[in-house]
Order: structure tokens, then C-alpha cells, then sequence
């Protein structure tokens, strides 16, 4: 194989196109905006949630779906598609709400994550140039409702027997660790502690890989350039159709994010992707700035420091594919923010603002790997779990496309959702 084509600009086009040029094979990227990392991965949440990346179908969900459909958690709303293709991947995620299916889920998401985490720990050491304000002061996930916090102390004793530390702590406990907690109005049951979880900038991440793959690797970016389809041959692409013409090459990967959807469907491929809206505001920090990760689960917001600022990302509209700025969803991040950590940054300053789509999954694991088409390829659907899964993803495309032995078992692959996505033998 001498040339593949990656398609998609962001944390996971980039670092999937820098994983297959680090094994000597020529690679173009393809971006329909005019800079990397301009879409859902542009100012995302910030944190590398390694040990936190749970499957959004969980066992307590259902229960809460009148409400949901009703609109009334204003942090996750689900919007109606009345088209055939919403309800089947609804009717999906129910099924994954099971107990045993959320394990399963969860498990092999982790086992992901914890790949993303070994890979960028060696890109890290072996480019020391790329700096993108990394952290690794752990993550404190609140909780105040006794249900979920009974769960989730259930999950950190599975955890914990998965290999991984964790820490349970009384409310007293979190605030002496973190004391921007001082004045929260949240009325915590507890709190649980992951030291291993880390943080950093995905766009300053992306670009700087970017940039540092062209000059050593040889990777050709083209920017502006939108994919509207595949030209094919059987079962081979012979090449995907640009605004820049007809670009050809040995293998293609598509990982376009919420886009990756309307780009399968033209190449006959039915990808079960749902986007999910999301927020976040970038904001001064101040010395009272929370130094460790946060996440407020009755709000479900983030905190993030990221140098001399707090990222604060949350809200999750399933369904919503508009992504102008809704003044009234910032006003409610803001709000719920100023209440769950009051010292949590500069509340005067003007907020960055921010709107991307995630791509869900019905089981919240990435699609990854093979289609139909012998040489068109996978890596999308990370959900809101992109920035922590995509070093993992990368390697893990990176060896479907080569051949080569897998990092970890693939556990994302498109035939699980039907066996017609199975390649005829």
C-alpha cells in the first residue's frame, strides 16, 4: 500500500493520518474548513476522561426518558427526528440500556481509552514539541443523588477489579483535595477520585501534530476541500470527490465526524450516527480555579484548566444537528456553572462560546474498521468521548488499514449493528 486518503480534519482525522504516515505510507488529509480542528473537536470539554468513559446507555436511563422527551432536564434534552432512521436508533440505545450490555459497553470503551492514554503518553515523550497544555491531576466526579452515587460507587468496585484506581470520597474529603468546592451549592453525597485521568487543549493538540506530521512524515493537508461522495468500482473506491477534484488512493478512511453519516449513505453504507449538541464557554481562570478535573453529574458539566483558562463544557441535545449559538443554553451553562463552583473562574469576563456536534453511536462505542468496500475504512462515532478515545482509535485504524497485528481487540466494528455490513467473502 503506497497512498491513503483520510477524510476529516479533526482530533480523530489528524491523529488517524499521522498513525498510518508514521508506518512509512503516504497520506492525504482532507478538511472541508478552511483550519484543522475547527468542528467538535475545536473547543471540546478539554478533559482525557481515560477511566470515565462510561456508555451513555445506561440501566437508569429509561426511567428518565418521559421526562427527557418532555424537555424537562434542561442539561439533556432529545430532540424529535420523525424520520424512520431517528426511532431505529433509539430503539437501539434502549436495548443497550441493559445492565449487561452497559458493561459490555463500558468495558470495551475502557479498554480503548486506556490504549489512547499509552499511545499519547509516547507521542508525548517521543515529540516533546507538541504542547498542548497537558495536566494529569486526575478527575473528581460530584455526586449528590443517592441513587447515582450508589451506582456509581458500584462501577468504581468494577473498576477498580478492572485494574484501574479510584478513589471514593466523603464530601469533606473532595473539598480538602479540591477547595474551589468551597460555596458550592451542590449538596454532595460524595465524590469519586481518578488520579490517572489527564487533561489538554484537543485543538492546540491537533494542529500541533498536524503541522509536525507534514514536516516529518510527509502528510499532505488539504483544507477547504469538502467530500461529497465516493466514486467506486465494485467493491473498491476508486476515489472520493472533492471540491478540489477527484482525489485517488490505495486505501480510504473516513472520519468526518457527524458528517461521517451523509458520507457512508453515499457510498450505500448506513452508519447508525445521531449528533448531539453540546456547549462550552472558555473563560480567565483565577487563583481559586479548581487545579484537579471536575465533573457536577446533577449538572453534568465539566471543569477544566487549561493554562490561564477554565473550559466549562456540558448540555446535551440528542438529535440537534443546528450549530449556531443559542444565547439561552449559554446563559443556563453559565448558571449552573456560577452554582456548582462559584470560584471556578472569572464570572465578569466575556466567555468564549462555543457549539459542536458529537456523533453518538447507539451503544456509545466508536465505529472502527472495515466496510463492505475492501479499501474504505472507519473511525468514527466517538460521541463525546473523541478527544480521550483518538490516539487509541488511530493506532487501532492504523493496524485495520496495514494489516497488521491489533493494539486491542476490535470491539467496533460496523458488522455489529447488521450483518449486511459484513464484506462478501
Amino acid at each position: 500500500m503506497k497512498t491513503v486518503v483520510v477524510i476529516g480534519g479533526g482530533v480523530i482525522g489528524v491523529t488517524t493520518a499521522a498513525a498510518i504516515a508514521r508506518r512509512g505510507i503516504h497520506v492525504t488529509l482532507l478538511e472541508r474548513s478552511s483550519e484543522l480542528c475547527s468542528g467538535a473537536s475545536a473547543r471540546n470539554g478539554g478533559q482525557l476522561s481515560y477511566a470515565y468513559s462510561d456508555a451513555l446507555a445506561t440501566p437508569g436511563l429509561v426511567q428518565d426518558f418521559p421526562r427527557l422527551l418532555l424537555g424537562m432536564d434542561p442539561a439533556f434534552r432529545i430532540h424529535i427526528d420523525w424520520r424512520s432512521a431517528f426511532w431505529s436508533w433509539l430503539l437501539l440505545f434502549v436495548r443497550n440500556c441493559s445492565r449487561q450490555r452497559f458493561a459490555s459497553n463500558t468495558r470495551a470503551i475502557l479498554n480503548l481509552a486506556l490504549l489512547s492514554q499509552s499511545v499519547l503518553a509516547s507521542l508525548r515523550t517521543q515529540y516533546p514539541q507538541l504542547e498542548f497544555h497537558h495536566s494529569a491531576t486526575g478527575k473528581l466526579h460530584l455526586y449528590e443523588d443517592a441513587v447515582k452515587w450508589t451506582s456509581a460507587v458500584a462501577l468504581a468496585k468494577k473498576k477498580i477489579n478492572w485494574g484501574l484506581y479510584q478513589r471514593v470520597l466523603t464530601p469533606e474529603a473532595a473539598l480538602a483535595m479540591e477547595p474551589a468546592l468551597t460555596g458550592s451549592r451542590r449538596r454532595l453525597l460524595g465524590a469519586i477520585y481518578t488520579p490517572s485521568d489527564e487533561a489538554g487543549d484537543a485543538q492546540l493538540f491537533t494542529r500541533a501534530l498536524a503541522e509536525l506530521s507534514v514536516r516529518q512524515y510527509g502528510v499532505v493537508v488539504h483544507t477547504d476541500s469538502t467530500a461529497d461522495g465516493f466514486e467506486s468500482d465494485g467493491r473498491r473506491i476508486q476515489g472520493v470527490r472533492t471540491t478540489r477534484g477527484l482525489i485517488s488512493g490505495d486505501a480510504y478512511v473516513l472520519a468526518a465526524g457527524s458528517d461521517s453519516r451523509g458520507l457512508a449513505s453515499a457510498a450505500g453504507l448506513n452508519l447508525p450516527l445521531v449528533p448531539m449538541k453540546g456547549y462550552s464557554i472558555t473563560l480567565p481562570a483565577t487563583p481559586s480555579s479548581p487545579i484537579v478535573n471536575v465533573t457536577d453529574t446533577t449538572a453534568k458539566i465539566v471543569f477544566c484548566k487549561l493554562h490561564d483558562t477554565i473550559r466549562i463544557a456540558g448540555m446535551a441535545e440528542l438529535g440537534n444537528s443546528d450549530i449556531s449559538i443559542d444565547p439561552h443554553r449559554i446563559d443556563q451553562l453559565i448558571a449552573a456553572a456560577r452554582a456548582s463552583l462559584p470560584m471556578a473562574a472569572d464570572w465578569g469576563a466575556k466567555p468564549i462560546c462555543w457549539a459542536g456536534l458529537r456523533p453518538m453511536t447507539p451503544d456509545s462505542r466508536p465505529i472502527i474498521g472495515k466496510t463492505l468496500f475492501e479499501n474504505l475504512f472507519l473511525n468514527c462515532g466517538h460521541g463525546m468521548l473523541g478527544w480521550t478515545l483518538a490516539c487509541g482509535s488511530a493506532e487501532l485504524t492504523a493496524a485495520c488499514v496495514t494489516g497488521e497485528r491489533l493494539p486491542v481487540d476490535n470491539e467496533f466494528q460496523l458488522a455489529r449493528f447488521s450483518t449486511r455490513s459484513l464484506p462478501a467473502r
